[in-house]
């Protein structure tokens, strides 16, 4: 299996840069896209419709001599294309359901075990005992950090509470198969990353033919928002924001499929666990919240785990040489 060593330092640089950078500031900058967002609707549809269309635009594959014919078959893209529609769509329609985003962060955190389940169950992958016991510290970890301390931790369950739930398992587990079907196409046509940022975005937008209605109704919203004086300019504040989550979206997605395009499903997982574990981070700093005594082992665990997954794997190749030299 694959692991982080295998990307150059200045290349991994590079990917940290974007998935860290980026990634983490779309949480934060959506966070209070969602605090400011008095509506009834929860925008999550038009940001999803928006990120899909500029990063369509971004990622146009096309040289000095024109359009870059891809080298996976477009019709290979197809089925990873409705499944990211599904997930992405789906993330982002559960702030309807009373989830926050602090328990969004927790709910997905779960993906790393869930990509191994899928991977072992579906795409006849073996695990190390070392990315077992991992894996598992890296999830614990992180629910540790994102537990609330005292009576905060009390949640009314109701109904709609427990469909924003069922919403966010379905997308877990479509993403990991998302991820598995991905890993199958970069070992049969090489890392082509680059195909993958814009087929995977450009063939779903006809989908969102379907929300069209609601994209509509939300985009109202954003434009009747409170108004904020950039220079000589006046603009609506969600607009602004909006625009702000679209673009580090680009970087985010745009840096983590040149991570999966160099590493494994569980990689990916367990890279963008850790960025989740900082954006939640970022989300206590720079919004007052205090981090409880669970939260400080909790983070402890998550680096420490995300360290000796990484270790484990240099470990595991080094025996597979050795056995192979003998």
């Amino acid at each position: 299996m694959r692991s982080l060593t295998y990307i150059s330092i200045s290349g991994w640089l590079n990917i940290l840069l974007q998935v860290f950078g980026g990634c983490c500031s779309n949480v934060f900058v959506l966070e209070d896209l969602l605090y400011n967002n008095k509506s009834e609707y929860s925008l999550g549809t038009l940001v999803t419709f928006s990120q899909f269309l500029i990063t369509s635009i971004l990622s146009i594959p096309i040289s000095t001599k024109g359009f870059i014919r891809p080298t996976v078959p477009v019709s290979r893209w197809i089925f990873p294309v409705v499944l990211y529609f599904l997930t992405s769509l789906l993330n982002n329609l559960v702030w309807q359901f009373d989830i926050t985003v602090p328990m969004h962060i927790i709910f997905r955190s779960s993906g790393t075990v869930v990509t191994m389940l899928v991977g072992y169950f579906f795409g006849n992958k073996r695990y190390s005992k070392h990315q077992i016991v991992s894996s598992i510290f890296m999830t614990l970890g992180t629910i540790m950090a994102t537990l609330p301390e005292g009576n905060s931790l009390s949640i009314e369950i109701n109904i709609k509470f427990l469909t924003g739930i069922l919403i966010l398992t379905i997308a877990s587990v479509i993403s990991a198969f998302m991820g598995l079907y991905s890993e199958l196409i970069y070992k049969q046509y090489g890392n082509q990353w680059h195909e993958s940022l814009f087929y995977n975005h450009f063939l779903a937008l006809p989908l969102f033919v379907f929300v069209s209605p609601t994209i509509y109704r939300e985009f109202g919203v954003v434009l009747q928002s409170k108004q904020v004086t950039l220079g000589a300019f006046k603009f609506p504040r969600q607009l602004l924001s909006l625009t702000v989550n679209v673009l580090t979206q680009f970087i985010c997605t745009k840096g983590v499929n040149m991570l999966a395009g160099e590493t494994s499903a569980l990689t990916v997982t367990v890279v963008l666990l850790v960025r989740k574990f900082v954006s939640l981070i970022l989300s206590v700093i720079f919004y007052g919240n205090t981090m409880s005594t669970s939260g400080m082992i909790g983070s402890i665990i998550v680096f420490g785990s995300a360290a000796y997954y990484s270790i484990s794997g240099i470990s595991d190749r080094k025996i597979i040489e050795v056995k192979k030299e003998t």
